[in-house]
């Protein structure tokens, strides 16, 4: 185990218990955000062993929503799949394991990661359209904008902003013939030209990240979503899934810049 991880458990076990008297409440929505799941290495990429025993967890001992119950307010609470970028791991390995547990989840496609969407060769990483289409023919994958580019919304004039969110979404909608209502802030980061125009475009906008959703008070276009991490274990996860760990977020605000590595 390197330093770095040690130093990351040390954080989350040290804003642990304070999650007892804010963690999650019936009612309350947790939206877990993933990214790649390889075990390749990195904060963000999830050991496929780890990701298949977390959705066994959801399955079995929790109420997993689709996003869409999620934001219509769903009385009892419980927790939503999300997954951000779009690699060729979705379809090789996150997609068998949702089809597996019958676990409905959210895909935040930035469109310009699928292949034929970049100028010069494909990345074997990409994933293509036919695959997407195989992912939503399942009934189990919502398909939402994370922008073309997965811009930084919060550095772009708001003319960037509408064409990122634009031609993702209407990319979604004309290769795969579905609509696309949800949006997610690449980086976790907006503006409030951005801000609104995910509500004149969209249904929902995920934004914040470390912040569980409050019953009767949320607003669907600032969603929260707790990332998950390679260090977190099942211990962590578990506390992530009842809203235990958002304090993981100071961590991450004094070093000014999430697990991703925003540049």
């Amino acid at each position: 185990m390197t330093t770095s991880s040690l130093a990351r458990k040390a954080v989350k076990a040290a804003v642990l218990p304070g999650g007892m008297v804010t963690g999650r409440r019936p009612g309350d929505v947790v939206v877990l955000l993933y990214h790649r799941v390889v075990g390749a290495g990195g904060e963000i990429d999830m050991p496929p062993a780890t990701f298949e025993r977390q959705l066994e967890v959801m399955a079995t001992q929790d109420r997993v929503l689709t996003l869409d119950q999620a934001v219509a307010g769903d009385p009892e609470g419980g927790v939503v799949v999300s997954v951000d970028d779009g690699y060729r791991d979705f379809y090789d390995t996150v997609l068998p394991l949702l089809v597996r547990y019958r676990v409905p989840a959210v895909l935040y496609l930035a469109t310009g990661l699928v292949a034929g969407e970049r100028d010069g060769p494909d990345d074997p990483a990409a994933l293509t359209w036919s695959q997407l289409a195989e992912a939503v023919a399942t009934g189990l994958v919502t398909v939402g904008s994370h922008t073309h580019g997965h811009v930084d919304l919060a550095r772009a004039p708001e003319t960037v902003c509408r064409d990122e969110m634009v031609r993702s979404r209407d990319l979604i909608e004309d290769r795969l013939g579905i609509a696309c209502r949800h949006f997610a802030y690449p980086w976790a980061v907006g503006s409030p030209a951005a801000d609104r125009l995910a509500r004149a475009l969209f249904d929902s906008a995920a934004l914040d990240a470390w912040r569980t959703n409050r019953a009767g008070a949320t607003d669907p276009w600032r969603l929260g979503r707790t990332p998950l991490l390679a260090s977190d274990g099942l211990a962590f996860f578990r506390a992530k899934l009842q809203g235990r760990l958002d304090g993981e977020a100071l961590a991450y605000r004094l070093l000014g810049r999430g697990p991703w590595r925003r540049p």
